[in-house]
């Protein structure tokens, strides 16, 4: 069976390869009577290689060959008396790879030196970069020096040092764009120098630099981070770069943010402990673990607060918070107010049901006969509703401004069902029967409560990582 596929496999590849062969044969047929001989001898190479030994597109590739080879001498003259050096390299390259192949499947014939020709052209190309070069380079254009100079490296290797000073001028040209304060364009010319001589010194001391001065530049205008970014940047192409390290320290230190939890302002009339949902959050954004974010404990926060009143429940202002932390040197703070909590319980009531149930009973003859018994019950329900309205900020410690501001509302029901009955279970319908003296106690209120914060908590500290992270 498995020699049987494997025959069918080779006879499907055999038939497909025949097909692609005699297609490209085909094509180089039509091509070679529009005159396209160039393009003609590529499909007979196309079918050989589908085919290799393919007679009939062997004779035509011994027909259209030469014809090809002429078409290409005749471009490449063409190209040379314009001294447009760069298509007759082309042409010839075309050529010279054309004869190889042909060679290959054994057609042969007189041509000139096509290598002695390419090499003619190859110098003829690089003189004429590199004159342009040197013109770009005397005029102090130094990024199309460059790449004129690589041109001619493309042609001959390091013609008249052409590679050398193809680095030279990506060289000049960042020094020019750094002098001008045109970071990113330094930057692009100086990697260029490592895309073509990896741990070249000059141009990775360059780059440090430049990542030295973008970081300098961002740190003064306080965008720590950033600044962090590029003097690391710098250690990563100079490990000891002038003081880098010294200043990546320092953009760390104010990168960081020192923040303060509080006790949320409880503005209701119920008893709801604020230090429950700060804690809660603090949790959630512990587990963040944040780089740039330190979190003052919350063993700190209460002793903080404790000095600004003297009662658990008694309400500090937004001003005595901020006074604090300011004193303590934080960078912000997350802060809320509980403003709404609304609680309302729905009064017991009941529905009642009746249950037709079927029994089987004997009648006076001893025969089983059904017996359907109504059975009366009813079942019993109560809720509560608890609905929480809260608004939290992040606050400037140094200006009192609002840098993040959410609010929030959720609710929570909580809902009693049983059944009273004085009969058997069995008399119930089996879907009602877990009702029968089920529990009919509410979950407390201030469990609810908790609930619903520790809710809220989580939602609030997915903002205050969003906005520190």
């Amino acid at each position: 069976m498995k020699n049987a596929c494997l025959y069918l496999i080779l006879i499907s590849i055999a038939l497909t390869g025949c097909s692609a062969s005699k297609k490209a044969l085909k094509e180089a047929k039509k091509l070679a009577d529009a005159g396209l001989y160039v393009e003609a001898a590529e499909q007979d190479l196309k079918a050989l290689r589908e085919k290799p030994g393919f007679k009939e597109a062997l004779v035509h590739l011994r027909k259209v060959g030469p014809e090809a080879y002429y078409e290409l001498i005749k471009r490449a003259a063409t190209h040379e008396a314009a001294e447009n050096w760069d298509l007759a390299v082309k042409e010839y390259k075309h050529m010279d790879s054309l004869l190889r192949k042909f060679s290959r499947h054994g057609v042969v014939f007189e041509t000139v030196n096509i290598r002695e020709r390419l090499s003619l052209a190859k110098q003829k190309a690089a003189a004429y970069h590199y004159a342009k070069a040197e013109d770009y380079f005397k005029n102090r254009r130094w990024q199309n020096a460059a790449f004129a100079y690589l041109k001619a490296h493309d042609h001959i290797d390091n013609y008249n040092r052409s590679f050398n000073k193809a680095i030279q001028s990506f060289l000049n040209s960042g020094n020019q764009r750094l002098a001008a304060t045109k970071f990113k364009k330094a930057l692009d010319a100086f990697h260029r120098i490592l895309e073509l001589a990896p741990g070249h010194r000059k141009a990775e001391q360059k780059i440090a630099e430049v990542h030295y001065l973008l970081g300098k530049q961002f740190y003064h205008a306080d965008r720590f981070r950033e600044a962090l970014e590029q003097f690391e940047f710098a250690r990563e192409f100079v490990t000891n770069f002038r003081d880098a390290a010294l200043w990546e320290k320092r953009a760390y230190e104010n990168a960081v943010q020192y923040v303060g939890i509080f006790p949320f302002l409880n503005q209701t009339q119920v008893s709801i402990d604020g230090y429950f949902i700060a804690s809660e959050i603090e949790h959630y954004v512990n587990q963040a673990d944040l780089e740039f974010l330190d979190l003052l404990p919350n063993t700190e926060i209460i002793g903080l607060v404790r000095e600004l009143r003297t009662s658990r429940y008694f309400s500090v202002s937004e001003s005595e918070l901020l006074s604090a932390a300011k004193k303590e040197e934080m960078n912000s703070i997350v802060w809320g107010k509980i403003r709404d909590v609304y609680i309302k319980d729905e009064p017991e009531s009941f529905t009642e049901y009746e249950h037709k149930k079927t029994t089987t009973v004997k009648d006076t003859s001893g025969n089983d006969v059904e017996k359907t018994e109504s059975i009366f019950y009813r079942e019993y329900k109560k809720s509560r509703r608890v609905k929480i309205e809260l608004q939290t900020m992040i606050l400037d410690t140094e200006t009192g401004k609002y840098l993040d501001e959410h609010r929030y509302r959720e609710e929570l029901t909580d809902e009693a069902r049983w059944i009273a009955y004085q009969g058997s279970i069995n008399d119930l319908p089996k879907k009602k029967r877990k009702l029968l003296d089920a529990p009919r106690n509410l979950r407390p209120e201030y469990v609810m409560i908790d609930a619903l914060l520790q809710k809220i908590a989580e939602k609030i500290s997915r903002e205050v990582i969003r906005f520190y992270e």
